[in-house]
């Protein structure tokens, strides 16, 4: 019981320790957590084939087994490229 106490308290201590630190590097301007990738994908390469095949009317799932990654990526990749499928409407 008294350990269970003791490790308690110093949790605590290592807590208001780890805030305050990370408080002090805000106020000093220093960026905090993981730093910002590179931003490219490996679809990159592959903008020009992947827009012809949307226009032919592959599915996006067709095309992520195709480039082997899955069809959420591939839709995040989309947006963040503003890559549409045209409307060829009849």
């Amino acid at each position: 019981m008294v350990l269970a106490m003791a490790a308690e308290i110093e949790r605590d201590l290592i807590s208001k320790r780890t805030t305050e630190a990370l408080a002090a590097k805000r106020k000093m301007g220093i960026k905090l957590g993981r730093p910002k990738g590179p931003g490219k994908s490996k679809l990159d390469p592959f903008t020009e084939e992947i827009q012809a095949l949307l226009n032919n009317g592959s599915t996006q799932k067709f095309i992520a087994k195709k480039y082997n990654t899955t069809p959420a990526n591939l839709h995040n990749w989309m947006k963040k490229n503003k890559i549409k499928r045209l409307d060829l409407g009849g």
